[in-house]
């Protein structure tokens, strides 16, 4: 059972400035609507009464990676089962089907319901359907609402200030929460890309920890200032989209260019950090990948020097100590002429900037196991380190 996510109500998900009347169709038996928050398909035509093809397609023809996202809920005058088959013309079947019957507790869909043949440009499954419908996902819905209890509860918390520092291209807000000021500053961000859930749920974790009670993590807010941006990308997170934001563009390839809002957003905030003399001293931008099963850290190599100096190594081998039989991996790459964030913050800080990534089926109570030790173990290294 994937873990259950928290919601205030998931009746508020259902709620879009952006949603198109196209994204449903229904015959005598079913109804496929994905009119709601992250809800998306392309194309739907019933076959047959009990057998629906639905087309996935990305939201512009800039999308140049494959993250074919999909969303829709099912609902069926009586109880029964019906055969979908998902079509991916420009991608393949990379997400297996999450499914869940009140929008909030997800699970796998069984090995039996699901095929997928050779050249993966399809995907058949088989769903049944109960009276009160039944969701089917690429990846756990985490939309708006989710983040409006978090930042709800961020604001309670005694050292926490929220704010907007700014809004998309469609208006929604880009909400940061953050410490007090202090010498040293720490920035976090997620969902620069809307299709990869599992990287906000290790943020919320690793947060959790970060902004917890224990006599370690007292001792780091003491020290370091936090600047925390959990939702980049809100207006491709509500419409679906596979990469982009509203305005066609990578947010992750936008870090020096800031041609987009949501980046701008983040320079500005910036500026005011070099402008009060405080010293940033780790970036963490949480994603999702196909390339792993587990955590992958993609981070700056020995010979990019970073102050803290070598932090990636010192953090991560304490990490494989402390968790032995838990395989996560360590890419350390050297930096590209590409405007990455990873790239952007250790050109422009010279500190640890990192890219943590969490695989696309990740087991997700493991995942809720091990993030506390990455951050925890992050908080006990940045704490041995020298001050500027």
């Amino acid at each position: 059972m994937i873990r259950k996510i928290l919601l205030t109500t998931f009746a508020a998900c259902l709620i879009s400035t952006a949603v198109a009347e196209d994204r449903f169709c229904q015959n005598d038996l079913f109804t496929i609507d994905a009119r709601y928050d992250a809800g998306a398909f392309a194309k739907c035509k019933f076959k047959s009464d009990d057998m629906v093809e639905l087309t996935i397609k990305p939201e512009d023809r800039k999308v140049v990676v494959e993250q074919p996202w999909f969303s829709f809920k099912v609902t069926s005058q009586a109880p029964d089962s019906i055969r979908i088959k998902l079509k991916f013309p420009s991608a393949y079947a990379r997400y297996w089907p999450k499914l869940s019957t009140d929008g909030v507790t997800w699970q796998r869909a069984a090995a039996d319901a699901v095929s997928v043949p050779e050249n993966q440009k399809s995907m058949d499954l088989r769903v049944e359907v109960v009276p009160e419908g039944t969701w089917v996902s690429a990846q756990e819905l985490i939309t708006q609402s989710y983040y409006d209890t978090w930042f709800a509860e961020l604001a309670a918390h005694e050292e926490i200030t929220v704010a907007t520092i700014g809004r998309s291209t469609e208006g929604r807000p880009i909400q940061l929460a953050r410490t007090a000021n202090k010498p040293e500053v720490i920035l976090l961000l997620g969902r620069q890309h809307p299709a990869e859930a599992p990287g906000a749920l290790a943020m919320r974790d690793f947060m959790d920890v970060v902004l917890g009670e224990s006599e370690l993590a007292r001792q780091f807010r003491d020290r370091f200032a936090l600047l925390i941006v959990p939702l980049m990308n809100p207006d491709g997170v509500a419409n679906g989209h596979w990469r982009h934001n509203s305005g066609r563009t990578d947010l992750n390839r936008d870090w020096g260019p800031f041609s987009q809002p949501e980046t701008q957003a983040i320079a500005t905030l910036m500026a005011g950090v070099e402008e009060l003399g405080l010293q940033p001293r780790l970036m963490l931008d949480f994603h999702a990948t196909k390339y792993t099963d587990s955590i992958l850290l993609y981070t700056q190599t020995e010979e990019d020097v970073t102050n803290p100096v070598s932090f990636a190594t010192n953090w991560l081998t304490s990490v494989a100590e402390r968790i032995p039989d838990y395989s996560f991996k360590h890419d350390p790459r050297p930096t590209s002429e590409q405007p990455n964030t990873k790239g952007y913050f250790y050109v422009r800080y010279g500190i640890p900037s990192f890219t943590y990534e969490i695989g696309d089926e990740a087991d997700r109570e493991q995942l809720h196991a091990v993030t506390p030790v990455f951050a925890e173990q992050m908080m006990r290294v940045m704490l041995q380190a020298e001050r500027p």
